[in-house]
């Protein structure tokens, strides 16, 4: 792979993300329409993956550093676990628990359906989701939250290993339908990728060594995924916040339609 290949799909990565049009499933598409193949080594996901998971960190810092700080202290204080971030840091790791349990299950089912028409299918059932989703909710704290919040979370998030079905639209529409208010839900959608993509990044590394990749594309791939990925949080929040989340589903049908007809015209 290339040095250019590696900012493009970085690139891509980090755009879609955050934005809920799926990221695995544009990798995809992108890979084909520009002739790389149909199919893309597992070690990219993980790259770029990489890169996004350090734009959350830049991007919620106070809330990373209230979940790691609060559920430190808890384990030791019992009046730190009456304090917000122990809360928040439990409500994660609830949601976190489904998320690898259902990614581990379905790992097979992943690498079996990263090709263009089942990415296809997949961009058109995530675009209904986003259409059907509630703008906002009365919860707006994570003390607001309960655990079967989380735990549903965590499991729409697990089932969102299917490429083409948005990570991340799927969780904040999950989240939103379960009351969670508009600058909540993606917050800590955002903190349950968080800790599922440090373990990806964590477990990935002997097949990125496998892989044998060269620095360069590795590095600039990670690169573009973190620098393009931070502004697309910035996007999203702001999107959600003017209650046009499903702006976007009308770009995903249409992206679904494209796809099938050019799967189909060229068998």
């Amino acid at each position: 792979m290339t040095v250019l290949q590696a900012i493009v799909l970085g690139a891509v990565q980090g755009l879609t993300e955050f934005l809920p049009v799926s990221s695995s499933g544009h990798l995809v598409l992108v890979n084909y329409f520009l002739g790389w193949g149909e199919h893309l080594p597992l070690w990219v996901d993980i790259a770029t993956n990489t890169g996004t998971l350090l734009a959350v960190v830049v991007h919620l810092r106070r809330d990373v550093a209230a979940a790691l700080g609060g559920f430190v202290s808890g384990l030791v204080s019992a009046e730190a676990r009456r304090r917000p971030g122990w809360r928040l840091a439990l409500l994660v790791l609830a949601g976190s628990a489904p998320t690898v349990a259902i990614g581990l299950a379905l790992r097979g089912v992943f690498e079996a359906l990263n090709a263009p028409l089942p990415v296809a299918v997949a961009l058109a059932v995530t675009g209904v989701i986003l259409w059907v989703a509630p703008r906002s909710g009365p919860k707006r704290e994570p003390a607001d939250l309960t655990f079967v919040d989380a735990v549903v979370a965590g499991v729409v998030q697990g089932l969102a290993v299917v490429p083409g079905v948005s990570r991340s639209g799927s969780t904040i529409a999950a989240l939103l339908a379960r009351g969670a208010d508009k600058e909540l839900a993606p917050r800590v959608s955002f903190l349950l990728y968080l800790v599922v993509s440090l373990g990806v990044a964590v477990l990935g590394l002997r097949e990125v060594r496998a892989a044998q990749v060269e620095a360069a594309p590795l590095l600039a791939m990670t690169a573009a995924s973190f620098v393009v990925g931070y502004l697309a949080l910035l996007s999203v929040f702001a999107v959600l916040r003017r209650g046009r989340f499903r702006a976007f589903s009308p770009y995903l049908w249409v992206v679904s339609a494209a796809t099938l007809l050019s799967v189909l015209l060229s068998r």
